[in-house]
């Protein structure tokens, strides 16, 4: 009683049969492999937006967000509502190319509300220029589960920076 279990460990007792403890140790195996895989319920969303950005799938993009959902830039201004957002996704489409990898820190959920927060980086290709710019920083996404269970943005937040190459330091 009280005792750890780790995958492999498990061992038949008294209590616990062959069988018993070999499936024990397969979910053990299994719940390990998914949390380092990153699969927190949420990965396919950020896979998704990622790549609608990089494939400039504007109106793909635009759905993902609930229709009182709210970009907030690095300024502080707030992007409101889908038509700004599709605005917005067409400016940024139409200026840049992007490269974008997510690290998810953190998910919460409850109830209908949920967050995801973490890093990320991003490699920017000017269009008209080809100049190439690589960006590092957090992301602060809230969803909420629309009717149909599926899992909407309503706030996404981005904090981030230029990275400096080495040559410039």
């Amino acid at each position: 009683m009280g005792e750890i279990i780790t995958p492999g460990l498990c061992r038949p007792t008294r209590g616990i049969s062959r069988y018993a403890a070999d499936m024990i140790n397969a979910v053990l195996m299994l719940a390990m492999a998914l949390q380092s895989a990153g699969d927190d319920g949420f990965s396919r969303l950020r896979e998704d937006w990622a790549r609608n950005l990089h494939e400039k799938r504007v109106d793909a993009s635009v759905a993902e967000y609930a229709a009182d959902a709210e970009f907030i830039e690095q300024d502080g201004q707030r992007v409101k509502g889908t038509a700004a957002l599709k605005q917005l996704y067409e400016m940024i489409t139409k200026t840049f190319d992007s490269d974008l990898t997510f690290t998810s820190v953190r998910v919460e959920v409850s109830g209908d509300l949920a967050y995801d927060s973490g890093t990320y980086q991003e490699t920017l290709v000017t269009r008209s220029s080809r100049a190439r710019q690589k960006m590092r920083g957090s992301y602060l996404t809230v969803y909420r589960r629309a009717k149909g269970g599926t899992w909407l943005i309503v706030q996404q937040v981005w904090t981030g920076a230029p990275v400096k190459d080495a040559a410039s330091k």
